[in-house]
């Protein structure tokens, strides 16, 4: 119940982007897991198909109390989502013309609102990746191949995740830190 309680609170913080940040900073707060331990179940999430917020949820629910928690946790991350879309379409639906210019400009504000709050998910991520071994390398080669070259992002994290495994393999001589 507790974990279906932590989802909830964290999507209805969240409606409109940023549920990884409100989810780590719910479980930093209960001391449920650390920085590093949300950066790794982050990234697990990010390469799992489907919804990042939704794949994190499940993995952190499991992880935390098996299948029940997984099961907790992903209600809780959807639940206040999909009430407020089915407010929003039976409103929308009723306004001949669509929404307003005003409401439309309020959306792309709280669209900006938003990626800042996903930022502050992302930058743990980059602090424990910064840490590992040529992380600050892989870092700057893949914003560059992604943000600034926009290069398709399956060859790119195949060539950096192949990049990443043989320099940690190679260094540290077959053993994992």
């Amino acid at each position: 119940m507790g974990l279906l309680r932590l989802f909830l609170g964290v999507a209805v913080s969240g409606i409109g982007g940023g549920l990884p940040a409100h989810t780590r900073r719910a479980m930093a707060a209960r001391g449920w897991m650390d920085d590093a331990g949300f950066a790794e179940f982050f990234t697990l999430a990010q390469l799992t198909p489907g919804p990042n917020a939704v794949n994190l949820a499940a993995m952190l629910g499991a992880r935390l109390c098996g299948r029940l928690g997984a099961l907790a946790a992903v209600v809780g991350i959807l639940l206040p989502g999909l009430v407020a879309m089915l407010g929003a379409t039976a409103v929308t639906l009723g306004l001949p013309g669509g929404l307003p210019p005003a409401v439309q400009s309020a959306l792309r504000g709280a669209a900006c609102a938003a990626l800042g709050v996903m930022l502050t998910a992302a930058l743990p991520v980059v602090r424990v990746a910064a840490g590992v071994r040529s992380g600050a390398v892989l870092i700057a080669l893949t914003f560059l191949a992604l943000g600034v070259l926009r290069w398709p992002l399956l060859p790119v994290l195949l060539v950096v995740l192949g990049t990443g495994l043989t320099l940690h393999h190679s260094r540290s001589g077959g053993r994992h830190d």
